[in-house]
């Protein structure tokens, strides 16, 4: 049987190969990181962006979390994130919750990329080769 990818090869080599710049430190060894920017990858307004991160950041809030901003290899698009001390399974159905198509989730920092949508994962490395901007 052939698993059908919902997710096109295009955006998910687009995502495969985001940066990220972490505002603060997570101290939790595994974490996700989850954004409600962009739902089904359809670019939204800022402002709608912003109301519904904070609408994220109020289902998060009870967990460890850190602002992330992540983005292409130079950032010239960026989405707002959060890195969340949260298992797998719970990181998935938040962003479910949100539209998202795939979220980041960080194992003994190794970065892995998890479809939302359908079954697909792929481990893209060590989380320290993906930094855009050391930590302040």
């Amino acid at each position: 049987m052939v698993i059908k990818h919902m997710i096109d090869e295009t955006l998910w080599a687009a995502y495969s190969s985001s940066c990220f710049d972490f505002k603060s430190e997570m101290s939790a060894g595994d974490f996700s990181i989850i954004t409600a920017w962009n739902p089904a990858s359809q670019q939204l307004p800022e402002s709608v962006n912003c109301v519904n991160n904070k609408r994220l950041l109020k289902m998060i809030s009870n967990y460890e979390w850190a602002s992330v901003r992540v983005g292409d290899t130079q950032f010239k698009w960026i989405e707002e994130s959060f890195a969340v001390a949260v298992d797998l399974e719970t990181s998935l159905r938040i962003a479910r919750e949100f539209g998202q198509n795939a979220i980041y989730y960080v194992r003994q920092g190794q970065l892995f990329l998890y479809a939302c949508i359908d079954v697909r994962v792929d481990n893209l490395g060590a989380l320290s080769k993906r930094i855009y901007k050391k930590l302040e």
